[in-house]
């Protein structure tokens, strides 16, 4: 019982803690980003975070580093941007052809997995890169659906419950929000059956398999969830920008997601999000060095790997363990103390 009601008591505070988090937040972004232009910079990380969540849960919870996500983001932007301009014939509302995105997705994801998971290790990292290559060359030269070089353009402003989203403030909240609750979704998964399978997965296949771990269907389902949030965050970015063209899909900027997830650690939502913003944000405070931007990632990966393999969020985590350590001291030698007081 006690157990029970210690649980609730945590679940509360951390809830406490995050609106709380969230709210400061929302506040500190409204009172510094003055201007539109900050304020698209905002909105593209929090659409970013729904990336950097999909290579959390497949990297991070179960240890396949894949590439894709990419693909699926232009997937996702292409989908919504045909949908909402007509291009397929019926013309759906940005509201309804973002939510036709999560099942489309499903299966394409899914049956993208089988595919791919049958490869293991390496040998599945690569086959990623080589579907990034592919998708980059059927948006970029497919004009039919995808436009071409010249990509889609006239994407119809954004309502909700009849207010329009006109401009990067009005879409804030709404992004937010969004932010906030697929990562708790994320966040929920680690704690399910189907994430501790996943992380026994990542650190023992053979154990995994052992103990009745379907590790192939385990790490489709990752590679599929994975795959539909960034679908989604396709569709968000094409919402938001009203424009979407090939060459946002390049095996570039699948390195640039990947680093937003190791930046703020992998094995975090909570960093994974951090790592978006400071990934995002920071090429705009450095925008004097942008020549040297690619140079600069790259020592830093190298940096992140060797000094801090955990990212962000594993420096926060092993400073608490030695918090608690030094507390447990603490009391310990208090009653000690304690103890030999009462023996004099």
């Amino acid at each position: 019982m006690r157990d029970n009601l210690n649980t609730t008591r945590r679940t509360i505070i951390k809830f406490g803690v995050l609106l709380v988090a969230v709210v400061a937040f929302y506040f500190l972004v409204s009172t510094l980003c003055t201007s539109l232009y900050t304020m698209m910079v905002v909105d593209i990380a929090l659409i970013y975070s729904l990336i950097a969540y999909s290579v959390s849960v497949l990297l991070g919870m179960g240890g396949e580093l894949s590439f894709a996500g990419v693909s699926f983001m232009g997937g996702g932007a292409f989908l919504l941007a045909n949908l909402t301009t007509g291009r397929l014939g019926p013309t759906l509302s940005p509201v309804v052809s973002f939510l036709l995105i999560i099942p489309v997705f499903i299966v394409i994801a899914f049956i993208i997995g089988l595919i791919l998971l049958r490869l293991k290790g390496t040998f599945f990292t690569f086959a990623t890169i080589g579907l990034v290559q592919m998708t980059f060359a059927i948006y970029n030269n497919y004009k039919p659906l995808f436009g071409g070089a010249d990509g889609i353009a006239g994407i119809p402003t954004t309502e909700i419950f009849g207010t329009k989203l006109m401009n990067y403030n009005d879409w804030f909240p709404v992004l937010l929000i969004l932010a906030v609750v697929v990562g708790l979704i994320v966040e929920r998964i680690r704690t399910t059956p189907m994430g501790r399978s996943l992380a026994a997965c990542r650190d023992n296949e053979t154990a995994a398999r052992v103990l009745g771990v379907n590790v192939y269907m385990t790490k489709v389902l990752a590679f599929t969830i994975a795959g539909v949030l960034s679908a989604m965050a396709g569709g968000l970015y094409a919402m938001l920008t009203k424009f979407v063209s090939a060459d946002m899909f390049t095996y570039a900027s699948s390195t640039k997601y990947i680093i937003m997830a190791m930046l703020g650690g992998v094995q975090s939502t909570v960093g994974a999000f951090l790592g978006a913003f400071i990934v995002q944000v920071l090429p705009q405070i450095l925008s004097a060095f942008e020549g040297f931007l690619q140079l600069f990632w790259g020592i830093a990966i190298v940096l992140l790997m060797v000094f801090m393999p955990e990212g962000l969020a594993g420096i926060v985590k092993s400073l608490g363990r030695k918090f608690r350590a030094k507390n447990k001291k603490k009391v310990a030698a208090a009653a000690a103390a304690a103890t030999e007081e009462g023996v004099k």
